[in-house]
């Protein structure tokens, strides 16, 4: 085997792998020594997501040489959906017939499925990272932003934010309809010591876009939430203490732009 990695909790990579799935249809994914990445642009480019999981989340993990494989995650999260919270999660590459190994080991028994592995065509100018000095930052619970996003759908198909220094505002209005929500820092949704606001900001951004990373984070969680004047927003998921998914989607102005670096 290439490289071979068991992870005790099946279910969270399923759960990671829903939420990239939603974003990209199929992507590169870089296995390093260090642990697993992927950087991609969705198919608009107008997101990008960045997901990182460190070698020290996984009970085993064998890498000899860093190495780039390309797979349908669409695919690989139909069977990753099927896992129980029960079993563990073994992935490898077959080295005699060049296939993604996905093993599910539970008490006594075993489920496994080989995958394809595919070309996937280089992405031009994906920055390694991107670099904006936001002037609003606050951290806020997973369930809280869920609700904001799923009240501002029934109106229009983007969310308005804006921060000022007492709390942040979203809304959301079409030609019959209006919603707006505010959170102050001291509210119990919100990490008080996390709020940063060095300036007044507004932006709209595409609920859809939003909605397909969100959706999958376990609602207790929190999320940390960063935005300037019509610029990127950044969301950021502490994976635990495992790794972590950085998305970024770009804002609403006049015609939709895309991320650049």
């Amino acid at each position: 085997m290439t490289f071979e990695m068991v992870l005790e909790d099946a279910k969270l990579m399923s759960n990671i792998c829903s939420i990239l799935s939603s974003i990209v249809a199929e992507s590169s994914i870089n296995l390093t020594e260090d642990g697993i990445k992927i950087k991609a642009f969705d198919a608009t480019r107008i997101s990008m997501i960045d997901f990182y999981m460190k070698k020290e989340s996984f009970k085993h993990y064998d890498v000899k040489n860093s190495e780039v494989i390309g797979l349908s995650l669409e695919t690989l999260n139909t069977i990753l959906k099927t896992a129980s919270t029960s079993e563990s999660l073994r992935m490898a590459l077959d080295d005699a017939t060049k296939r993604f190994i996905i093993e599910f080991i539970g008490k006594n028994q075993k489920r496994k499925f080989a995958l394809s592995l595919i070309d996937i065509p280089e992405e031009g100018n994906i920055p390694d990272s991107i670099h904006i000095d936001f002037d609003t930052n606050f951290e806020v619970k997973a369930s809280f932003i869920q609700q904001v996003i799923k009240d501002a759908e029934m109106v229009s198909d983007y969310l308005r934010i804006k921060a000022k220094e007492d709390g942040i505002y979203f809304g959301a209005e079409s030609d019959t309809k209006e919603m707006d929500t505010f959170i102050e820092p001291q509210s119990e949704e919100m990490e008080t010591e996390a709020f940063q606001v060095t300036g007044e900001s507004e932006a709209v951004y595409s609920l859809d876009f939003l909605s397909n990373f969100l959706k999958g984070i376990r609602s207790s969680d929190y999320v940390k939430i960063s935005f300037n004047q019509e610029q990127p927003i950044r969301i950021v998921y502490e994976i635990e203490d495992k790794g972590h998914l950085i998305y970024f989607v770009a804002p609403r102005i006049e015609e939709s732009e895309e991320i650049e670096e």
